[in-house]
């Protein structure tokens, strides 16, 4: 009595065709397909989105940069840019090394343009979109911060001691006013997003 052979199908189990694999990538690829046409079902509001996450990670990577380079971090803001700024102290060694007239303005205005380390010092948002910063409730006037002669003041603060300002962000888009995205934080916990929609 001769063996039997291993059938096809025995064979076959042993791995995936070149067919059954390409099948598998175009499901997966009409699925991802799927999920970004539904996510882009409103493209001003994916935009706004978009803009609030790459924000969120900006903002919580000064709060830990505040911390890691024990320095007092401030954000200067008006509806579409913000501006990284840090503290300067009058009698630091820095600021004595500056000559009289830097020495003044730091004087007048403690609240400096930050100019060293790796961290992103601006963020320019799309013309589209455009900010209101709410702190206690209250809506910062960004124009009473921005002073020609002493330099722009800090609407927001990340301290060396992780404490931020309590704020609420609110980011809408001009072209479109069904929706509106919501950047908070509490001064202690993680920032986090929120997207209210406006019935039509």
């Amino acid at each position: 009595m001769h063996p039997s052979k291993p059938s096809i199908l025995s064979r076959r189990s042993a791995g995936f065709t070149l067919l059954e694999v390409l099948v598998v990538l175009a499901i997966i690829g009409g699925l991802m397909s799927i999920a970004t046409f539904t996510s882009s079902s409103n493209p001003a509001q994916e935009e706004t989105e978009q803009f609030a996450r790459q924000l969120t990670v900006l903002l919580e990577a000064y709060r830990e940069d505040a911390v890691f380079q024990n320095v007092d971090f401030g954000v200067a803001m008006d509806l579409q840019e913000l501006m990284l700024l840090s503290y300067l102290d009058v009698n630091s060694q820095q600021v004595r090394a500056m000559d009289g007239k830097e020495q003044a303005k730091v004087a007048k205005n403690p609240w400096q343009p930050h100019n060293s380390g790796p961290l992103k010092k601006e963020l320019q948002a799309p013309e589209t979109i455009e900010f209101r910063l709410l702190i206690e409730e209250q809506e910062i006037d960004f124009d009473e911060l921005l002073e020609e002669d002493s330099g722009p003041k800090p609407a927001l603060l990340f301290l060396s001691s992780d404490e931020y300002t309590p704020f609420v962000l609110e980011l809408s888009h001009r072209q479109d006013n069904s929706f509106i995205v919501r950047l908070r934080g509490d001064g202690f916990s993680p920032l986090y997003t929120e997207v209210e929609r406006y019935e039509d």
